[in-house]
């Protein structure tokens, strides 16, 4: 059954667990690894993925809009972006405990990342990373 799934629906089945997992407040760790692996894999496909795509191009540019204001600097997407990784990448390390933000950091920095607004380009590709290393483990699964 799952072997017959694509990336994308392998995506939506992450985020449905992220969902079940969050409503009964339990595996905080593992539905945030599903909630960012899950929004990488949807992308900007479908109407979930394209409502992410849209508030994380909108949310960025209004950070742009106010750091530009304030610092003669438009910076908002890089800084949006490191701030949802400092948030999901700290709770997941080995002495913290992931909590209820900790997957929606992940849905938000992989929708960030997704949307391009970084300003760097390695960042940038880990949303395609993510969707080429499950397509290759899918054929590695499925035997070639």
């Amino acid at each position: 059954m799952l072997s017959s799934l694509s990336a994308t629906g392998l995506g939506v089945l992450m985020l449905v667990l992220f969902g079940v997992f969050y409503v009964l407040g339990i595996f905080a760790t593992i539905r945030a690894v599903l909630a960012f692996v899950g929004t990488c894999l949807i992308g900007t496909v479908g109407f979930l993925g394209g409502a992410l795509h849209a508030v994380a191009l909108w949310v960025s540019n209004l950070a742009a809009s106010l750091t530009g204001w304030a610092f003669a600097a438009p910076v908002g997407g890089l800084v949006l972006v490191v701030i949802a990784g400092v948030i999901f990448i700290h709770d997941l390390m080995p002495k913290h405990t992931a909590g209820k933000r900790t997957g929606w950091a992940g849905v938000a920095l992989a929708a960030l990342l997704i949307a391009g607004v970084s300003g760097i380009p390695q960042l940038n590709n880990i949303p395609a990373g993510v969707q080429n290393g499950v397509t290759n483990a899918r054929t590695v699964v499925n035997g070639g």
